[in-house]
């Protein structure tokens, strides 16, 4: 690419920090392209500080801004050696010095990505990347080196009066890269105590042979955002502006100065040094290979193929391939009538993508994917069916890469690979996530572990995370800083909201702005570093596989784990060429395999999912009543809710409904005319016959790239590949792009008998949907997976729900989530048990057993070491259970979670509540554990001990400590501690007994109701979701449950703002409103008021019971009692409860009474009283 020319008179910024120094510049790349522009440079460098982030999209951005892009590095220069990880630091020095290298040409880059690299790698990424004089040395050639600014050794030791050190650290600078590489750095920024050293530094430049070049060690893009930059060093240290030891530099003077500002500063005493930037710039001419080939690594022949050439044992592999899957397959399903085309097609369309994998010189990739996948299935490590347009390909579904048929689904190759452009082959593999790293260790020790990493990502700064740092950094109090970041709207569709787009869209927002100054300036300094990157992480699925060590071709770092990634992110490895494989841990594939094996190893029963009707009634039956909670990509409430409109009937159906539940077609009214046409409500029109065939599976409705590729293919003679590069084309809405192909098509289309206003019109249609059409094989994929989950969901919905919750078991609200739809299902789900539950969930016929390792307290061994104990047989009591375990699975807190969770419930004596067994039981801990502990002891020295002799494990029972009770409310909360929720105890149980009487209806009797009529009800909230309206209004939607189901709420932004502080999760509420039933039969009431069900409940009682502690109750405590009670007097009388010496001494006060509400209950609570109701 030819960049302007660079002339004397210019200048060029050649030390300059961008976001990805990680907390110390605010300069965004896409803004400081822009700023280059308007100030007129031609030329710019990028020295992140010890690392080179953001090094190749920074090229990127600047070539395409016609700016020439210098590629740089501010190395941390230790005084000794980079292996020396001790904090020590000799007198006199600092533990690193900045130096500035930057490359001339593409070997002086890889020259800095092995620095930059070995910075990293050297110290296993501990206490920082640093580099040493012999790295320098090791990789010398092809880069200029700029001596640094303040924080140089050569400033350092000028400064400190050292200036044989000083001469001594430029001898060794020279000795490696040579006197007409190395560039004395000078700058000004006002500092008046800076002039003399500035003078001092020239005199050793001078002396030592070398030339000066001006620089201005740039943080932020304009002179007003240094505060924000102030405000990013005080985030990154933990500290506020208001410390006086903050981060801070030394003025505002570091920001990106236009040529006229840096020569005013330096040409009239140093126009030589200006004068170098120019010279450097001019010999700096990077070409990074972006867009070429792929770099692959060589794959291994096997010395027994007979193979002589990669492509003679691709193909080999690839035909032996697809006989097996003929014989398996394909054969079978035609002698059945069941397979779309004929075999010849299938050799037809294998030859075809093979000469063109050849052709582009791919065949290596393949057969790398073909080994790793190979591997997982040799090692029952199951593999998704396909994922993107890899499922297109014959080739990859005859190396078992994929397990979609591309031919019976009408899918493309030329959507996965055009052999009429060069195009990068993806293919990304879902792997069951307890095989993954498995997987991967694999692929490591094939192609050795300095040529496989893992990918960075970085965490940027989001609208609410920078308002709440700002804030932070400012020292605002965090109740207004809260009060700012709730106004910004939550994501909606997965898209965050930014500070200007909330400020745009909501008016308490923009006033509170106009208003408060301290509210202005703290959303001022979170829009400029929004956006800014704020700490790296490492990418969940992503690894790079390259042909020789990842440091000799891209720099490369060390994670906080110590994990070996790149530098750069997935997008520009992938630009330049890397080899880039997503190895995705996807749980739906483990869900079904403990689906499959539980199933086997409990009933025999074997699926054979070739065998099983993709059009399964019951399975679509699930997908048509919207019950597809834990349904792979159809749980969202949107889903089901289109779901429950459109009635799929086969894979169709879920395919499309992949494709179309994304904002596009949901904004642009795609999804509503599918379902409409679907229903038979609309009629379904094509605009040419020509098109029924491409469109009747989706009812005329444009849903796919591929029908775009084959409209243009079947009406304008378009092949597959020249139909890809237009369905491209109108994806850009590049109108130079688009216009030869609206040409080509409507000619084409014409001469195939189209009249020009009819293929217009089509052309038109097609440009219209390019934006929203979606990838079919994906969409194909993915449907058959959501289709195996719901058909175990609908014929083995216990054994399903156990898989499912054994991997949800950290998540408590999705485990209340999935008990509540497994009693809608007729199955139970039970409490934990010692005697019945497996480590994870545990499946029978009509119900589920809570799995010991979801347990608060219990880990994995824990629960191991119980069932390996149980093996001897079932234990008799808790004395049983604690000689039997491994003294190492029990300890105070996993009994406390067990006995609170009831684990131990099932050897309840005859005569007790669970809420007394479990009090006794938890009272009794200190002789349990002492129990065990002597147990373990006897046997340890060989000894029976006393309670062995005895078969009568009930006597053990009888020497649990006697204890009160626990109350209701205390079995409750200890439940939810130990399960995450209440399972035995249902929040709403405590107000059975009185919500008959305040006029109020079951779930149960709601959904039997009539539409239309104004309905009452009373449950606790989940799944609260706060919406913005297009209007910018705010409204909510949740459900509401109780012991016999749920509705879907909604409270649009009248009802929202009067009820808004009412509305939390588990929240319990009463909720009036109108009754509605949506176009999927779903009720939904749409609320009109909501009122706490505890105020309401506590305000009708006529009398108010109160059980004091069993603690002693001093005087102080009593008073505090009795003021509680008298500040909120009403007509509800008061009864006392005191326990006293085993005894229960009941108290009448007349004289007091009080007016109920949640608030007295929770202040008697906080003094440790149980608190009751009576109606």
């Amino acid at each position: 690419m030819e960049y302007q020319p660079l002339e004397k008179n210019d200048f060029v910024h050649l030390h300059l920090h961008t976001d990805y120094s990680l907390l110390q510049s605010t300069i965004q790349l896409k803004r400081l392209s822009a700023r280059l522009k308007a100030l007129g440079m031609k030329a710019c460098a990028i020295t992140d500080k010890a690392n080179m982030f953001g090094a190749a999209s920074f090229y990127r951005e600047m070539r395409t801004a016609g700016i020439k892009p210098i590629l740089g590095y501010e190395a941390s220069l230790v005084p000794e050696s980079r292996f020396d990880r001790s904090r020590a630091v000799e007198a006199g020095e600092l533990a690193y010095y900045e130096l500035v290298l930057l490359a001339k040409n593409y070997d002086g880059y890889l020259n800095l990505s092995y620095i930059a690299s070995k910075a990293y790698t050297d110290r296993d990424g501990e206490g920082g990347a640093r580099v040493d004089l012999d790295l320098l040395s090791e990789r010398s050639g092809d880069l200029f080196v700029l001596t640094g600014a303040r924080g140089s050794a050569l400033w350092h030791y000028i400064s400190n009066g050292n200036s044989e050190k000083a001469q001594r650290h430029l001898a060794a600078l020279v000795d490696i890269y040579g006197t007409e590489n190395i560039f004395i750095q000078i700058e000004d920024h006002g500092i008046s105590e800076d002039n003399d050293l500035t003078q001092l530094v020239i005199d050793t430049a001078t002396t030592a042979g070398l030339e000066l070049v001006a620089t201005n060690n740039v943080f932020y893009l304009e002179q007003e955002d240094s505060k924000a930059q102030e405000v990013l060093l005080c985030i990154g240290a933990g500290t506020t502006l208001n410390d006086p030891s903050h981060p801070s530099l030394p003025n505002d003077s570091f920001y990106l100065k236009s040529t006229e500002e840096m020569r005013d500063l330096f040409s009239e005493n140093y126009p030589q040094a200006l004068e170098n930037t120019v010279k450097i710039a001019e010999q700096c001419d990077i070409k990074l290979p972006v867009g070429g080939s792929l770099t692959l690594p060589t794959f291994p022949i096997p010395a027994d193929s007979g193979c002589a050439t990669l492509d003679e044992y691709f193909e080999k592999v690839v035909r032996e391939g697809l006989e097996r899957r003929k014989n398996e397959f394909l054969i079978p399903a035609l002698e059945a009538g069941e397979l779309k085309y004929p075999l010849k097609n299938y050799d037809e369309r294998l030859q075809l993508e093979i000469e063109t994998i050849e052709r582009m010189g791919y065949p290596g990739y393949f057969l790398i994917v073909w080994d790793f996948i190979r591997y997982a299935k040799e090692r029952k490590i199951s593999v998704g069916p396909g994922r993107g347009s890899a499922a297109g390909s014959l080739v990859a579904y005859a190396l078992d890469i994929t397990d979609v048929d591309p031919l019976q689904y009408d899918l493309f190759f030329e959507r996965f690979l055009n052999p009429e452009r060069v195009s990068m082959p993806d293919i990304d593999i879902d792997f069951c996530i307890r095989g993954r790293a498995e997987v991967i260790d694999h692929v490591v020790q094939l192609y050795g572990r300095d040529s496989v990493c893992q990918i960075i990502t970085f965490g940027t700064m989001a609208s609410k995370a920078a308002i709440k740092d700002v804030g932070r950094a400012l020292s605002m109090p965090l109740g207004d800083v809260e009060r700012v970041a709730k106004m910004i709207p939550p994501p909606f569709r997965g898209r965050i909201t930014s500070i200007s787009k909330a400020l745009e869209d909501v008016p308490e927002l923009r006033a509170a702005k106009q208003s408060d100054p301290k509210v202005a300036e703290l959303l001022d300094l979170a829009l400029k570093i929004e956006g800014c990157s704020r700490h790296t992480s490492v990418h969940a699925a992503g690894v790079v596989i390259s042909p020789k060590p990842l440091h000799e071709m891209v720099p490369i770092a060390v994670s906080a784990k110590n994990e070996l990634t790149s530098q750069y992110p997935m997008g520009d490895l992938e630009k330049l060429g890397m080899l880039k494989m997503d190895f995705l841990g996807l749980t739906t594939l483990t869900i079904i395999d403990d689906c499959l094996a539980s199933l086997r190893e409990r009933t025999g029963q074997e699926i054979d999912w070739r065998k099983v009707s993709l059009k399964d009634e019951k399975t679509m039956k699930i997908f048509g009543d919207g019950k597809t909670e834990a349904v792979f990509q159809f749980e969202s409430s949107g889903m089901q809710e289109i779901c429950r409109r459109l009635k799929p009937k086969e894979l169709e159906d879920l395919a499309a409904l992949n494709a179309l539940y994304r904002p596009g077609p949901l904004d642009g009214g795609m999804v509503e005319d599918f379902i409409k046409r679907h229903r038979g409500e609309k009629a379904v029109e094509y605009i040419v016959p020509e098109m029924e065939d491409i469109l009747k599976n989706t009812f005329g409705v444009l849903v796919y790239q591929e029908q775009i590729m084959q409209i243009a293919q079947r009406l304008a003679g378009y092949s597959l590949g020249e139909a890809d590069m237009m369905r491209r084309a109108m994806g850009k809405k590049k109108p130079e792009e688009m216009a030869p192909h609206e040409v080509k098509f409507i000619g084409g289309a014409v001469e195939r008998g189209i009249k020009e206003k009819t293929a217009r019109e089509i052309f038109d249609l097609m440009a219209k949907f390019a934006d929203y059409g979606f990838n079919r094989s994906h969409s194909i994929a993915y449907a058959i997976l959501a289709f195996q989950t719901a058909y175990l969901k609908a014929h083995y919905p216990a054994y399903f729900y156990a898989a499912v919750l054994s991997h949800e078991s950290d998540n408590s609200s999705k485990v209340y989530k999935y008990s509540g739809e497994l009693r809608s299902m007729g199955l139970q789900l039970l409490p934990p048990d010692v005697n019945e539950s497996d480590e994870g969930f545990t499946p029978t016929d009509d119900s589920v057993r809570f799995g010991l390792s979801a347990i608060k307290g219990l880990g994995a061994s824990s629960a191991k070491a119980i069932i390996a104990a149980r093996g001897q047989g079932k234990f008799r009591s808790v004395f049983d259970f604690v000689s039997r375990v491994e003294q190492n699975g029990v300890n105070r807190k996993m009994l406390e979670s067990l006995i609170a969770g009831g684990a131990f419930d099932s050897m309840m004596l005859v005569g007790i509540e669970p809420n007394e067994w479990r009090a006794r039981l938890f009272a009794s801990i200190n002789d349990i554990l002492a129990y065990g502990q002597s147990a373990w002891n006897d046997k340890v020295q060989g000894q029976t001990g006393l309670f062995a002799a005895s078969d009568d494990s009930n006597a053990l029972v009888t020497e649990l400590v006697e204890a009160t009770p626990w109350t209701r409310e205390e079995m409750s909360a200890r439940e939810k501690a130990a399960l995450g929720f209440c399972l035995s105890v249902h929040p709403l149980d405590a107000y059975d007994s009185r919500i008959s009487g305040i006029g109020v209806s079951s779930m149960e009797e709601i959904s039997a109701a009539g539409i239309g009529g104004m309905v009452s009800a009373a449950g606790i909230v989940s799944g609260l979701l706060v919406r913005w309206s297009k209007s910018g209004n705010r409204y909510a939607q949740f459900r509401l449950e109780d012991r016999t189901g749920s509705a879907k709420v909604l409270v649009w932004s009248e009802t929202y703002t009067k009820i808004t502080n009412l509305l939390a999760d588990d929240a319990l509420l009463i909720i009036d409103g109108k009754l509605e039933n949506n176009d999927g039969g779903e009720i939904t009431i749409v609320a009109s008021d909501a009122r706490s069900l505890p105020d309401v409940i506590s305000r009708q009682a006529r009398n108010l019971i109160v059980t004091l502690p069993r603690r002693a109750f001093d005087e102080e405590t009593l008073n505090d009692l009795y003021a509680i009670l008298a500040s909120d007097r009403g007509r509800c009388d008061v009864t006392l409860i005191v326990p006293i010496e085993g005894f229960e001494l009941t108290l009448k006060s007349p004289p007091l009474q009080v007016q109920g509400s949640r608030r007295l209950e929770e202040q008697l609570r906080s003094l440790g009283c149980s608190v009751r109701w009576d109606h």
